[in-house]
């Protein structure tokens, strides 16, 4: 009998235990599911930029942080790497920055020869093999409406001066073209109209003046020998 009662007693406790055991893995192992989930959901390393596009001259100011950042932890207390990727996948820029209690910044002019493309450029961070991230912004080249608007009346001021150095060296209906003096389209024009239409008429001209001139002569050869025969014809009588 006693031998039954300290059986059932052990199979109780080892049940109670196994129950505790259990109960206490289980929830250990959601609470670590979860906190890995919210760790996974952070990102380690971020980078961003101050504007989403830029023209040529900008200043593009880069910022971004690393999260486990400990400054006595040597494996992740050392400098991030930026790159700047242009459309063609040619590399614009590399540079290394510190970390600042696990933040960092640096600026970026978008101009030079490297930056010949209008586009989406590509600028990543990273931090070892394992720690990276990236953005894009769009580059364009163009100039401000005030240049613009500049250099259009700086060629139009351009062209009325050799206009007016043509006319002074050259003469009206001319223009000046490779320090040679060339006659207007519209002067070709109508000097090739003008000799066009006069030509015609002197030639109709000239020829009634011959038709006439022959008759003229055809005319008194007539009368003459009319007269001859008259002559002739009395005599005989």
């Amino acid at each position: 009998m006693k031998s039954i009662l300290l059986l059932a007693l052990s199979v109780i406790i080892l049940s109670q235990s196994y129950g505790f055991v259990y109960a206490d893995h289980e929830g250990n192992s959601h609470a670590n599911w979860q906190m890995a989930s919210q760790a996974s959901e952070v990102p380690i390393i971020t980078i961003e930029t101050d504007s989403s596009s830029y023209v040529d001259g900008d200043v593009i100011s880069v910022s971004g942080s690393v999260s486990d950042f400990r400054e006595s932890d040597p494996y992740t207390n050392f400098d991030v790497t930026i790159r700047l990727i242009a459309p063609n996948n040619n590399i614009v820029s590399i540079s290394q920055i510190s970390l600042d209690d696990g933040f960092y910044s640096t600026s970026i002019l978008a101009q030079g020869p490297l930056w010949k493309l209008d586009g989406d450029y590509t600028i990543s961070v990273s931090q070892g093999s394992d720690r990276n991230a990236s953005t894009t912004f769009t580059f364009i080249h163009s100039a401000p409406e005030e240049e613009v608007t500049t250099e259009v009346e700086a060629e139009a001021a351009a062209e009325a001066a050799e206009a007016a150095e043509a006319a002074e060296q050259c003469g009206e209906g001319t223009h000046l073209e490779d320090s040679v003096c060339m006659l207007d389209e519209s002067s070709e024009s109508e000097t090739v109209s003008a000799n066009t239409g006069s030509v015609p008429t002197e030639g109709f001209n000239s020829w009634i003046y011959s038709i006439t001139f022959t008759l003229l002569i055809a005319f008194v050869i007539a009368i003459s020998l009319f007269l001859i025969s008259r002559v002739r014809g009395k005599k005989t009588v």
